[in-house]
């Protein structure tokens, strides 16, 4: 199934090309080079761990499974703050860097935006817009009985989480790139024309830049979406790059 797409320079294009497809439902990922799949780090190379088939093995939980239990042993020591819940965990873990099946979206589509032109400025950008056929209660559901894609709305764990309207998507086969379908719920007069619940907007790589200072000019920066002390010091470096380029270049 094709993937609706269309490329954007200005920000009021990209929020009128959103405006196109009418679903409440949206959540948004912004990456820094578009050729790369939706695959959450569990599932890349660098980290993904082929099940082994011995029997040895059966009856044990998913390999990436066992490192997720054997951080969470070790965490309790770094933290009093630890979630009990098994997927509310899972987010907290990977809020801090573990590889798992989560991959990071945002409710706010200024902000996967942001994360698009922040990086990898001689990539084309992308920003994906999905509506999840599925969201997970949290409460109820048990760590690895799901087989399909399902949102997880964790509480605000920390403070990115909170000013990054952070959402989560687990993928239940981790190495398998997040493809679009067809939207099979019935969403009304929400339900875009295409049916489609994975769309993307293209960013050429020469206008992240502008891209960038423009969002910075409505609060959308480094300072506001890291609100710590690292967030502000990348932010006033920014700053001051760009200031030194400014200077620098002739009349």
């Amino acid at each position: 199934m094709k993937m609706p797409e269309s490329t954007i320079t200005t920000i009021p294009q990209f929020l009128s090309g959103i405006a196109d497809y009418p679903n409440l439902a949206w959540i948004y990922r912004g990456q820094g080079d578009a050729s790369w799949p939706l695959i959450p780090k569990a599932g890349r190379p660098k980290y993904y761990l082929r099940e082994t088939g011995k029997p040895a093995l059966a009856g044990l939980p998913p390999r990436d499974f066992g490192r997720f239990n054997h951080w969470r042993n070790l965490a309790v020591a770094y933290t009093k703050s630890m979630p009990e819940n098994d997927y509310e965990c899972l987010a907290f873990a990977q809020h801090y860097g573990l590889a798992t099946r989560l991959l990071d979206w945002s409710t706010n589509p200024l902000v996967a935006l942001y994360f698009a032109v922040d990086s990898q400025t001689d990539a084309d950008a992308a920003i994906f817009c999905y509506t999840p056929q599925w969201h997970i209660d949290t409460a109820t559901a048990s760590l690895g009985e799901r087989l399909d894609v399902g949102q997880i709305t964790p509480p605000p764990i920390d403070s990115r989480i909170l000013v990054q309207s952070g959402v989560f998507t687990y993928h239940p086969a981790p190495n398998e790139p997040l493809l679009p379908g067809e939207i099979i719920h019935d969403l009304g007069l929400l339900r875009p024309t295409h049916g489609i619940d994975l769309v993307r907007f293209l960013v050429p790589s020469k206008i992240k830049p502008i891209l960038k200072r423009q969002l910075s000019e409505i609060g959308v920066n480094r300072k506001a979406v890291f609100p710590d002390l690292e967030g502000l010091s990348e932010f006033v470096n920014w700053e001051t790059s760009r200031a030194a380029s400014t200077k620098s270049e002739p009349d």
